[in-house]
């Protein structure tokens, strides 16, 4: 077995075929095919599910992918950590919650300028989804709430408090200047989906508060909620940072009461951190 094998695997996990999968490893159908087989031989197992087309993992397979995963992330890890001080290169993987958007489009260009070799790969993804990226390796760094359950066991490093406020489109909707959570009620909401971090918070706040919205629309990305909310679909709960940057965009915000939540970087918990977090914390810092 080799990291090669894995990567292959890795690359037919993400692209779901097989000649696909060879184009972006730079090897040909027949070899990505021959060296996932002796992966296979060598493991006593069968991972892939074959018809006439890929078909997905077997149980042993999907087991062989959380592995080969974490440890392409390590080895692409120690090769960053063992560079030249002067270069930090490679690539880092950040994880976002969709409310943080604005905050991590803030600090990267600091970053960029700090380390201009490494690369990074930007994911938005739902709390829980980031904390699985976080536990497989795919994932080196993640902005997003500590105090949330899926974070349970993460190292991390505050970044800010983020409060929730009321946004709209100022041509469709009158917010008061001081609103309460009851107001929610006189309104049509237009909100992220149920499995978002943000979302289970505001269902708890709207239950506290017997808070019953007339209408509801969902949307699981800020792109298509804010383009709802440029439609005049509704009313949105959403961070105030979020919404104070699109000012001049039609979008009017109103801070709701509450002391905020936390937003944080979040790795997982090492003896050692790598030097790509060092970077990334040092460049915030």
């Amino acid at each position: 077995m080799d990291h090669r094998q894995l990567s292959f695997l890795v690359a037919l996990a993400g692209e779901r075929h097989f000649g696909r999968a060879a184009k972006l490893c730079h090897v040909t159908q027949p070899t990505l095919s021959a060296r996932l087989k002796q992966l296979e031989e060598e493991l006593g197992t069968p991972l892939i599910l074959r018809g006439r087309r890929f078909e997905g993992f077997t149980p042993e397979g999907q087991r062989v992918l959380t592995h080969a995963r974490r440890i392409l992330a390590e080895l692409d890890e120690l090769k960053g950590d063992l560079a030249p001080e002067s270069v930090l290169s490679g690539r880092l993987s950040l994880g976002v919650v969709p409310s943080a958007l604005q905050a991590v489009a803030e600090f990267l260009p600091r970053l960029k300028r700090a380390c201009p070799q490494l690369a990074l790969r930007l994911k938005e993804l739902s709390t829980a989804a980031l904390a699985q990226g976080l536990e497989h390796g795919e994932l080196d760094l993640v902005v997003g709430y500590p105090a949330a359950p899926a974070m349970a066991g993460f190292a991390h490093r505050p970044l800010h408090q983020e409060h929730r406020a009321l946004v709209a489109s100022e041509r469709h909707f009158s917010l008061p200047e001081n609103p309460q959570w009851q107001d929610l009620a006189d309104f049509p909401l237009v909100l992220l989906t149920p499995e978002m971090h943000q979302r289970r918070r505001l269902n708890q706040q709207l239950e506290a508060f017997a808070v019953r919205p007339p209408t509801l629309l969902e949307a699981n990305s800020m792109a298509a909620l804010e383009a709802m909310l440029q439609a005049g679909l509704g009313v949105s709960v959403l961070s105030e940072g979020w919404g104070r940057s699109r000012l001049g965009q039609g979008l009017v915000t109103r801070r709701l009461p509450g002391d905020g939540e936390p937003v944080a970087l979040l790795w997982r918990a090492t003896p050692q951190r790598s030097r790509r977090i060092e970077a990334v914390l040092d460049a915030l810092r």
